[in-house]
């Protein structure tokens, strides 16, 4: 088939998905733990109708394979072993029985179509070819923000596209019900005003003679509805005692359909009595909000915008001895301790606390889950800390004043049994030694 034609026909494919209105996009999103290290999902776009997971594979390059021996070898019992073949190339494909499954497989969302990938029949790999392609699932359900693709069970030396904890922005929807419930406003009645007494109309015998016609009466235009306002408010509080504290709230907007990524935060001032703020919101979409005080540390989460205010209490951790919090923001790939970029915020927040705090010491303690050898995740625990330690000096930050232990999977905070609960025990918490 001719060349040129072989694009239009992909764009012909691709009509259908980018016809439809992307409601939200996650660029990269955070992944819990994946079964085949040479794929990977670098988008994830939520439509009203599907699920569009953008993924890459990356075939191994030269001499990832097994290299075939040139004669047969023998064996113990005297029969000589047949010759191992040569594995240079790869074959991929998509089950079409995959399925997206949320909060332990609570509901599931199933696979619609492939594009640049089979389904029916293995495609040839190469050696380091790379193969981008986009998979559409049934939507999921607003209000889950973490699914797990299941493609299928690894058999007879195929290694399928599974990934575990796939964390997407999907905020959840106002049911409609609420503006059933809404009491309509009465409608107002125009008031109908007295007509004048005119004299009785005559009729007319010669042009222009005659009585006038009554000047015509202009309709009255009810004003438009003004659109209710929407905000993000709540209350700032000390976490210990619960008492409210005043705060620096800083917010910004990060996606959305009225974002471009690129605008300036904007803060506000909680009262300092009551603890309580709120943000208002001009533009519907995704706000990434700080609340900082004064001898506490600062805490950090994303919301999500719609119809309605959203509600988002802060409870600052005081900046005392012994004190311990989990450094929630620091994400690392899976089985490696290389820091993700999406940790950096959390870690520049902290490099302003120690920078504030000139005479404070800290120590950091790595933790994981208990899946795999006990030795090698005391390893991987305490590798990690090591990396958020060296960042941290990178930044300025003297070593002497960080301490770095790994605790491994010997600490959990639950039971450690479910894909919910691994990724809680996979965490980094910072102890102050010292103020």
């Amino acid at each position: 088939m001719n060349r040129i034609v072989l694009p239009f026909l992909f764009l012909l494919l691709l009509a259908p998905g980018l016809h439809a209105q992307v409601q939200y996009t996650t660029e990269n999103p955070r992944v819990d733990d994946v079964n085949d290290r040479d794929v990977s999902i670098k988008r994830v776009e939520l439509t009203e109708q599907y699920t569009i997971i953008y993924m890459k594979y990356k075939a191994k390059g030269e001499g990832g394979g097994q290299q075939a021996w040139p004669f047969s070898i023998p064996m113990p019992n005297g029969r000589r072993s047949v010759p191992i073949p040569d594995v240079t190339t790869n074959t991929i494909m998509f089950e079409p029985t995959a399925r997206l499954y949320v909060n332990q497989g609570e509901r599931s969302f199933k696979f619609i179509r492939a594009e640049n990938i089979p389904i029916e029949k293995r495609r040839e790999v190469e050696a380091g070819e790379q193969v981008n392609f986009v998979v559409y699932f049934e939507r999921v359900a607003p209000g889950y923000t973490t699914f797990d693709l299941f493609e299928c069970r690894d058999s007879r030396g195929s290694v399928c596209f599974n990934f575990w904890g796939v964390h997407i922005i999907n905020p959840a929807r106002k049911p409609k019900d609420t503006y059933a419930q809404r009491t309509p406003k009465p409608r107002v009645q125009p008031q109908v005003q007295p007509k004048a007494q005119t004299p009785r109309y005559t009729p007319r015998t010669t042009p222009g003679v005659g009585t006038p016609d009554p000047a015509p009466t202009q309709p009255q235009i009810e004003p438009a509805p003004t659109p209710s306002a929407v905000a993000i408010n709540g209350v700032t509080r000390d976490a210990r005692t619960q008492k409210p504290i005043g705060a620096t709230v800083t917010y910004k907007l990060i996606s959305g359909a009225e974002a471009a990524g690129d605008d300036p935060a904007d803060s506000v001032l909680s009262d300092s009595p009551t603890g309580k703020y709120k943000i208002p919101v001009g533009r519907r979409g995704v706000y990434a909000v700080t609340a900082s005080a004064k001898g506490y540390f600062s805490q950090s989460d994303t919301l999500a915008t719609n119809r309605i205010d959203v509600a988002r209490d802060f409870d600052l951790v005081p900046i005392k001895t012994g004190e311990k919090i989990t450094l929630k923001n620091i994400y690392f790939n899976a089985s490696q301790f290389d820091l993700k970029p999406e940790s950096f915020p959390e870690l520049d927040r902290l490099v302003v606390v120690m920078q504030d705090n000139p005479t404070m010491n800290i120590r950091l303690e790595g933790h994981t889950d208990t899946v795999g050898d006990f030795d090698a995740n005391v390893e991987l625990s305490r590798n990690r800390v090591n990396e958020v330690k060296r960042y941290l000096v990178g930044k300025g930050i003297r070593a002497d004043r960080i301490d770095t232990v790994g605790y491994g999977p010997s600490r959990p905070i639950n039971t450690n049994k479910s894909l919910k609960e691994r990724p809680e025990n996979r965490r980094v918490e910072m102890v102050i030694v010292k103020v």
